[in-house]
């Protein structure tokens, strides 16, 4: 585990004493996520670097690692979760390997499949290997974005870093907005990738690899999300048969480590199923970590607590306190993401990813479970919605206008249903592809319309999102499930969960591993028929018949509730200052946005404390929160709007 970073400059348009000088900037930047050493590459054509976490082979894993001759060589930020079976078959072909670290498969690897050895990694990483004898550089990305890999091409210079934090410190990169990302982050508060915000920096998106040869730059998919056509099981118990063995796979493949190891335990399906699992294949009791919130409805503590003794785990729990709002984590969260970022979770994900640092280096999480098997409500929101757009539109309509109406009476009982029904009729008459925007998002349209329509880059803009609405061929196929299903995977995961796990995680210096992100256990998953995944009215059906026996009841008898934070409980004095000074005193950006809609979200984002027929308090939290953190990062690295 570690970060890279390097420039490819294969013209040698820049000196290599400037490439070298810039490149140890950039890995310095990366220093937490790799403390344990460093590593570097310079030529006239390349300098090269990384910061290494030691995880496997502790005494041989430093990189670059080069084949037999010295000619290939590889920097991986990542992990290689199958490379012993990759070895044993490359030894048969007669391949020498000097270490007992992942790192090294790469580089044979690439001797017998060149590119195509993308498609035979199991594992999460982003890694940069090169062919001295060809001139040729090779950057790939794991299938589902685990790792992170940003880049800047300008006129045959690739910049690229695990962060843009440690990218910015290329002088080359014009530190400007990306305007045409703007009506994506403010209406789903997610850029999809490979665009960012920052103008000329991508991701590399994920299951896709870059090439640099003869100075021309390419990037391809080795690997595209998609569904297979349902298997047929002759029962649930033959699927429950088929999944299982996957599942325990998974588990185990991703305990290879020499360092300790522990798990995240929230109380919920996933994280408790990885921690089952865990504990079933091993010797020692293991480490678990919960976070216990004193908000009673985001507390899963107690259920957590009853997994920890069905297992007897050795059981950890942090405390986070309501009004505990600190400056300096806001400003952690910007560096160590580099970009505006709407999950308040974040802030739990950090403080607990230091509690566990010191006790182990390698924690597994629940990560991916939801996308796997159909667990988020937004699944079945989707569908209730779907079925709405079958009532007469004329219908529809009327029905919103009567809402419309109820929505300005003093209604004191289920405001919330009064919301979400409103909510749903108004999604109802979207475009059956835009409905999982609309269900995505933080500002309605006509809001963002009215934060940018008056600047000059507006006529630009796309505010039909366009890209959040592409599919791959096949796709009319699908079911409407798998589509929701595909726009969670592709979009929000990667942009999102993995983000937030992976910074805030690696700022200190901690490994996550996701075992339901395992590539043959979601081939599996992605056969499922949609009665095994949403039954009842509830998500995850096939994975509660598995671990029924394994786990104590009440995993299965609670609501679903996601790893996050009351924000609006949030806002101490010290949020209070800092929302004023981005908003108002020290806004970088003056005049972007209108005065007077700053105001409104500044005031209602903190007085709005109670959930009404309108708005909800999350959303008004976090939409202030958006914009703290758009104007924070805009100060923070001396972003320029135009």
């Amino acid at each position: 585990m570690c970060g890279i970073c390097g420039i490819i400059d294969p013209a040698g348009r820049l000196a290599e004493a400037q490439k070298r000088e810039t490149v140890a900037r950039m890995n310095q930047a990366l220093y937490h996520r790799g403390p344990d050493g460093e590593g570097n590459y310079a030529s006239a054509t390349a300098a090269l670097a990384m910061r290494r976490l030691a995880i496997i082979d502790l005494g041989g894993g430093q990189q670059p690692i080069y084949n037999e001759s010295g000619r290939i060589g590889v920097f991986l930020n990542g992990e290689i979760y199958n490379y012993r079976e990759l070895r044993q078959q490359l030894r048969r072909s007669g391949h020498v390997f000097r270490t007992d670290c992942d790192t090294e498969v790469l580089v044979h690897l690439y001797e017998e499949h060149g590119t195509g050895m993308c498609a035979l990694l199991r594992g999460m990483f982003s890694f940069c290997l090169y062919d001295l004898d060809a001139d040729f550089f090779l950057l790939a990305r794991d299938r589902f974005g685990e790792k992170p890999l940003y880049y800047h091409w300008d006129r045959g210079v690739l910049s690229f870093a695990s962060e843009i934090r440690a990218l910015l410190e290329y002088e080359g990169l014009d530190r400007r907005l990306r305007p045409e990302a703007l009506p994506y982050y403010f209406r789903t508060s997610l850029v999809p990738e490979p665009l960012t915000l920052l103008r000329g920096v991508d991701t590399l998106l994920p299951g896709h690899y870059l090439t640099i040869e003869r100075g021309k730059q390419t990037t391809a998919p080795y690997f595209e999300l998609t569904y297979p056509e349902a298997m047929d099981f002759a029962s649930e118990a033959a699927a429950s048969e088929f999944i299982r063995p996957h599942l325990e796979k998974a588990v185990a493949r991703q305990t290879v480590s020499d360092v300790p190891l522990g798990a995240f335990l929230s109380g919920g399906i996933d994280s408790s199923t990885v921690v089952a699992l865990l504990q079933k294949q091993s010797s020692q009791r293991i480490k678990t970590f919960n976070v216990r919130f004193e908000e009673e409805a985001f507390d899963e503590s107690p259920i957590a607590r009853k997994v920890a003794e069905f297992w007897d785990t050795d059981h950890h729990e942090i405390v986070i306190p309501n009004r505990d709002f600190e400056e300096d984590i806001f400003w952690k969260i910007i560096d160590h993401v580099g970009l505006p970022f709407r999950d308040s979770s974040a802030i739990p994900t950090f403080q607990i990813s230091r509690e566990i640092r010191r006790h182990v280096t390698v924690a597994l999480s629940g990560d991916g479970g939801d996308e796997l098997f159909g667990g988020y409500q937004l699944f079945q929101w989707h569908d209730k919605i779907l079925k709405l757009k079958e009532w007469a539109r004329p219908l529809r309509l009327a029905g919103q206008r009567s809402l419309a109406l109820a929505q300005q009476l003093p209604v004191v009982n289920k405001v919330s249903m009064l919301r979400k029904v409103q909510r749903a009729i108004n999604t109802s008459l979207e475009e059956r592809d835009a409905i999982p925007i609309a269900l995505n998002e933080f500002y309605p349209l006509a809001e963002v319309r009215d934060l940018l329509e008056q600047q000059a880059f507006s006529s630009g803009l796309d505010f039909n999102l366009t890209a959040l609405k592409r599919y791959p061929a096949g796709a009319e196929n699908w079911s409407a499930l798998r589509r929701i299903m595909y726009y969670r995977a592709v979009h929000t995961l990667p942009a999102n969960m993995l983000v937030k796990v992976d910074r805030m995680s690696m700022a200190n210096s901690l490994e996550v591993r996701a075992p339901f992100l395992d590539p043959d256990l979601f081939d599996a998953a992605a056969q499922l028929p949609d009665r095994l995944l949403i039954r009842g009215g509830k998500g995850k059906y096939l994975l509660r018949q598995i671990m029924a026996a394994d786990l104590p009841p009440e995993v299965f008898n609670h609501p679903k509730q996601g790893f996050g934070i009351p924000l609006y409980k949030y806002q101490n004095q010290a949020f209070q200052q800092l929302a004023q000074r981005l908003l108002f005193e020290e806004n970088p950006w003056p005049g972007l946005f209108p005065q007077a809609l700053l105001r409104k979200y500044y005031d209602r984002g903190l007085q709005h404390q109670n959930d009404s027929a309108r708005l909800s308090t999350f959303q008004s939290a976090h939409q202030l929160w958006m914009l703290m953190q758009l104007l924070g990062w805009a100060q923070r690295f001396n972003v320029q709007a135009n």
